[in-house]
């Protein structure tokens, strides 16, 4: 983050010894919004959460087998022998890593899905930016959320040009 502003603040230092011999022109991009506000994203974020949805009722069911053995445990700890109590804890234990470690797994796995499906998004969209970025003649264009922009005119902001030209570029699947 302190090398992104750095090298910001390089970018802003060289438009201002540059200032008096061109108009510097800059546009500001919020790839965030721009996510949440794209068709085809939408359409894959559904996805996603329909897979997250079939792995997490299977989640569910695991914890739910789990609790009622450790009930079931509780409920006959008292009258088992050593030895069948330690089996017992055992098999509880032995339930209770797996059933964490398939919880682990599959947050990580839809982490990295989300992550992969939005960063292949962001790279179509920072093509489209440069365009418009182009085509208006901007001398620079920085992205909102990454940038640490903490202000800026809507007269300067791309967002919804760039969404309405991904949206037509990239039409939703279903």
């Amino acid at each position: 983050m302190f090398t992104r502003f750095l090298a910001l603040l390089a970018v802003c230092f060289l438009l201002a010894t540059n200032a008096v011999a061109a108009e510097v022109k800059v546009a500001v991009v919020d790839f965030q919004k721009a996510l949440n506000d794209v068709k085809e994203a939408s359409g894959v974020r559904a996805k996603l959460e329909g897979m997250y949805g079939e792995r997490k009722t299977a989640i569910e069911k695991m914890q739910k087998s789990l609790e009622a053995k450790k009930s079931e445990y509780e409920k006959q700890s008292a009258i088992l022998s050593d030895s069948a109590r330690k089996a017992k804890e055992e098999e509880l234990m032995k339930a209770s890593v797996e059933f964490q470690q398939t919880y682990s797994r599959a947050e990580s796995e839809m982490q990295q899905a989300y992550y992969a499906a939005m960063q292949a998004f962001i790279e179509k969209m920072k093509k489209i930016a440069v365009a418009i970025g182009q085509e208006r003649g901007y001398t620079v264009v920085l992205e909102a959320t990454e940038g640490g922009v903490v202000y800026w005119s809507d007269s300067v902001d791309i967002t919804d040009e760039l969404i309405k030209r991904y949206n037509a570029a990239n039409p939703a699947t279903k």
